[in-house]
């Protein structure tokens, strides 16, 4: 069957530059062509975990751009998988048994009979990169958006959806990395969720969030990490701990919160 071409998506906002592309799944096999390195081979080759979430969304990406820089932050599948454990198993639960013997039929599992984070779990809060002449340099901070401005009724200018990866861990939970963004007439903000569910364990949550102002020369970036386990959840209703939108982020504890202020700086 034909593939279908990806969707790409670009949106201006004063000194900044937003862009997005959208795609199929990573495909199972090698289509490598005249030399040119497909990324089914470029996962296998780069990443040290035996497996891959059932959906990867490999050509899924948004940058934000500095237009006059050219320094760039970049939120991309691969890096993401990058800091998932490939040694061992983060969550120490019986599942992990059942959900290797339900992947038995995975190339990478039997060439590669190792433990490693099978819930994908993943710190990732985005890619730095810097241009020729300038680099992001980042630093803590105590400077946040206005939220008075957030929940303003602006007109909405541009907002996507973008899904990076999903697994649901053998029916034993979820594993999902999502990206959103907004643009705002005089504001962009996206974030970057990392929702983890082990059924009858645990739920954990990490949310990055990057904020820039049209006319501002740095962002704001804003990583939050939420964690309980299904028994201190136990007094909520069934429907409401297994939904994995907002709603449950309240009844979380943050384990941690970092909040920086990414700024352009020439080269020395």
């Amino acid at each position: 069957l034909p593939i279908r071409p990806a969707v790409e998506e670009k949106i201006d906002l004063g000194n900044w530059s937003l862009q997005t592309t959208q795609s199929h799944i990573l495909r199972s096999q090698c289509k490598c062509n005249g030399g040119v390195q497909c990324n089914h081979c470029l996962y296998g080759e780069t990443l040290k975990i035996p497996d891959l979430p059932e959906m990867t969304f490999d050509r899924n990406v948004l940058t934000l751009t500095h237009v006059s820089s050219g320094c760039k932050v970049q939120l991309n599948t691969l890096d993401a998988l990058k800091l998932v454990d490939d040694k061992q198993d983060i969550i120490k639960v019986s599942y992990s048994q059942e959900w290797l013997a339900k992947r038995q039929d995975s190339s990478h599992i039997k060439n590669t009979p190792k433990p490693f984070d099978w819930t994908f779990s993943t710190a990732y809060s985005g890619t730095l990169l810097n241009s020729d002449t300038h680099e992001l340099s980042a630093s803590t901070t105590t400077q946040e958006p206005e939220q008075e401005k957030l929940l303003r009724r602006d007109k909405i200018l541009h907002h996507t959806e973008l899904v990076m990866f999903e697994d649901e861990l053998a029916d034993n939970g979820s594993s999902k990395l999502v990206v959103k963004c907004r643009v705002m007439p005089t504001f962009i903000l996206v974030l970057l969720r990392h929702y983890l569910r082990v059924d009858k364990v645990m739920i954990r949550v990490q949310e990055t969030r990057l904020f820039c102002e049209q006319n501002w020369d740095y962002f704001l970036r804003d990583v939050t990490l939420r964690e309980a386990s299904f028994n201190d959840l136990k007094h909520l209703q069934t429907s409401l701990v297994y939904e994995d939108e907002g709603p449950i982020n309240q009844h979380l504890k943050v384990v941690k919160r970092v909040l920086d202020k990414v700024s352009i700086v020439e080269c020395k």
